[in-house]
């Protein structure tokens, strides 16, 4: 690597570390809040998921036109400033149990989640050389991933209470008020440290549509045959883990093999190490002009790998149990290997006056990908049980593998 280049990198680690910080605490409290909020509303797991999805696609364009037209750092300190709002109000209504507020919290969650994301995003090619991108985004995926755990696990640890003093004026409720708010507070403060950069300046007005504009959005980016390449990739793998998450979901349930809500989780944090795994795998491998070329193997991978759980019926569930933590961990790696790349590349390739706007469009893509997935288990439940739903992720991501390597392989598909 190019000595200039080396400095860049050096320089930039401790502002990396402080947007790296500023998104975890975010995420942390996204996935705490949000399974607080379950174990005090019973039953509302659903409604809740389709609110915390909804502001990903509808404002969209909004966070998108911020980034290109605001300094990115300024629009990740309101994003921010937003949650720590919405976290005083969140404090209140878990302490009461309120599930109208609690609903309205979840909402604004999303909507500043939205705001905030194409903005730190775009961030990461200002900060680093392009070819160090893919590393630096494994990095904050391995980040996120902690984020996530840690989140999940301690509201678990919140939802025990639930038979120790979780009535409303509890310990319990008030442990998670404070936590939830203390996070924010950190959060804010992490936000000042984010690079200061110029805003690109784009003269686009503000979009007053919402949906309409991002599908306009994505209906440009086909022109470039590589980002929409990657684009469908990367919507794939969301739409795939979604449908996953959601699947391993239903196997635990009492009317399948009941192994409970802590398994669910467990196996889902196993696919969530497993990802963060792949992206440094990614970091390695996906290097060069060409590095889209390493993206057909893990797909056909992951495919195979979603076989021996759609026949766990046939084992029985302490032998099929044994066999899932492995395979949902190599999808996770299979995942990762294909996501943290193709995402780095959506970063890196539009124009700098579109950048916010192309990665707030791929994010509503992605949201509304995961959205059918939703739709589609709901229908394959009709006609047969969750875990046979797998052979879906075997036959699509084997077939993406295959689309992938013939487009890939053409004469004009040179370097990227």
């Amino acid at each position: 690597m190019d000595h200039d280049l080396i400095i860049q990198i050096r320089k930039a680690r401790s502002k990396f570390a402080a947007m790296a910080a500023t998104y975890s605490l975010g995420v942390f409290n996204d996935n705490f809040f949000k399974w607080a909020a379950i174990g005090v509303t019973v039953g509302m797991e659903e409604w809740f998921t389709a609110l915390f999805t909804l502001p990903f696609i509808l404002f969209a364009p909004q966070a998108g036109w911020l980034a290109d037209r605001f300094p990115k750092r300024n629009v990740v300190i309101l994003a921010k400033v937003l949650e720590m709002i919405a976290m005083l109000c969140g404090a209140v209504a878990i302490i009461y149990g309120n599930v109208a507020m609690i609903a309205i919290v979840l909402t604004i969650m999303a909507l500043q989640s939205t705001i905030f994301g194409p903005s730190l995003n775009g961030s990461i090619p200002e900060l680093y050389p392009a070819s160090y991108v893919t590393t630096a985004n494994a990095m904050l995926k391995v980040v996120v991933t902690l984020a996530i755990l840690l989140g999940t696990a301690l509201a678990g640890h919140a939802l025990e209470l639930e038979h120790a003093g979780w009535e409303p004026g509890s310990f319990g409720r008030f442990a998670v008020a404070a936590v939830i708010v203390g996070i924010a507070v950190l959060g804010v403060a992490g936000s000042f440290f984010v690079p200061r950069r110029p805003g690109a300046g784009t003269t686009a007005k503000c979009p007053k549509n919402i949906l309409l504009h991002s599908l306009q959005d994505l209906w440009e980016i086909r022109k470039d045959k590589y980002l929409k390449t990657i684009l469908i990739v990367d919507v794939f793998i969301w739409f795939v883990g979604s449908l996953q998450m959601q699947i391993i979901s239903k196997m635990c349930d009492p009317e399948h093999f009941n192994w409970g809500r802590g398994t669910a989780s467990n196996l889902m944090l196993s696919e969530l190490v497993g990802v963060a795994v792949g992206g440094l795998i990614a970091a390695w491998i996906a290097q060069g002009p060409r590095w889209y070329k390493v993206l057909p193997l893990p797909l056909i991978i992951l495919g195979l790998t979603a076989i021996p759980v759609a026949i766990v019926p046939l084992l029985g569930p302490e032998l099929g149990l044994m066999l899932m933590y492995p395979a949902v961990a190599l999808m996770g790696i299979a995942g990762g290997i294909v996501m943290v790349p193709c995402e780095s590349f959506i970063q890196v390739r539009p124009a700098p006056d579109r950048k916010g706007r192309v990665i707030a469009a791929a994010g509503c893509a992605a949201f509304i990908s995961m959205l059918f997935s939703a739709g589609l288990l709901a229908l394959l439940r009709l006609f047969i049980s969750a875990s046979p739903c797998f052979i879906v992720i075997t036959i699509t991501s084997i077939s993406m593998g295959i689309w992938l390597w013939i487009t890939v392989s053409k004469k004009e598909f040179g370097d990227a």
